[in-house]
């Protein structure tokens, strides 16, 4: 999990956020991976209205209740939504950019802070979209992360997610004989006017590997929904009593 950003030098995302805000409609960061190919992260699309989100995010939205975590939240566009319907979230974010952008949208509840750092919370929604399973990092990351939750959701408590199978996109000999490890294991790098970010890990898990590591965990995972190019959404929670006992019959 990466550190929280303070330095404007080292937050190119809060940075080309606020720019935008403040009326530069063709900003955009630049993204470069260790192993696949990335696209630039335009203002227009991270300020996006629900119906220009697809059809894994707004399915999501709706899956989302009780006290939301919307981790990673970015420019606010999840809270927001969620915030027009009633609904109690905290938006949590590691650049002090995207806080400062969701504060001036007014944002109700904001962290600035990783989600490990989070202390006597909990939450019945943690929501990570936008490829929102990468913040783990590795597959060691993974493995703490599906830990931690178990700390900080309620009971019944969920996790709503998305990521991507890579191996729908690219020869995974090749990615695995790149990243040296799990073919969905990459480092980012981003970039805007004088801003850099320090390199960082990400993770793209197919859901079949985040299956086997959730049941490791005792947790359960769902596939909600298949998009293109690899993109599904899933759900972890805590599987009830009346599945424990079918695990032992």
């Amino acid at each position: 999990m990466r550190n929280i950003i303070t330095s404007p030098d080292k937050d190119p995302l809060g940075n080309m956020m606020l720019d935008y805000l403040n009326g530069e409609s063709a900003a955009y960061v630049d993204v470069v991976s260790t192993t696949v190919d990335m696209w630039k992260m335009k203002g227009v699309t991270m300020f996006r209205k629900f119906a220009q989100m697809g059809r894994i995010e707004q399915k999501a939205l709706g899956l989302c209740r009780g006290k939301i975590l919307d981790v990673g939240a970015g420019s606010g566009c999840h809270s927001l939504y969620l915030q027009k319907r009633n609904q109690i979230v905290d938006a949590l974010d590691i650049s002090l950019g995207c806080i400062e952008v969701m504060k001036k949208r007014k944002v109700n509840t904001t962290i600035h802070g990783s989600l490990f750092s989070l202390q006597e919370r909990s939450y019945d929604t943690l929501l990570m979209l936008m490829n929102g399973l990468g913040i783990c990092g590795t597959i060691d990351g993974l493995n703490l992360f599906l830990q931690y939750i178990k700390t900080l959701l309620t009971t019944g408590g969920q996790v709503i997610a998305d990521s991507t199978d890579l191996a729908v996109l690219y020869d995974v000999t090749c990615l695995a004989s790149s990243t040296r490890g799990y073919f969905g294991e990459t480092e980012f790098k981003m970039t805007y006017k004088g801003a850099q970010s320090d390199p960082f890990p990400w993770l793209y898990i197919d859901f079949e590997t985040l299956g086997y590591y959730t049941n490791l965990h005792g947790l359960k995972c769902e596939q909600i929904l298949a998009g293109e190019g690899g993109k599904y959404l899933v759900r972890i929670y805590t599987p009830n009593i009346a599945d424990i006992c079918t695990l032992y019959i």
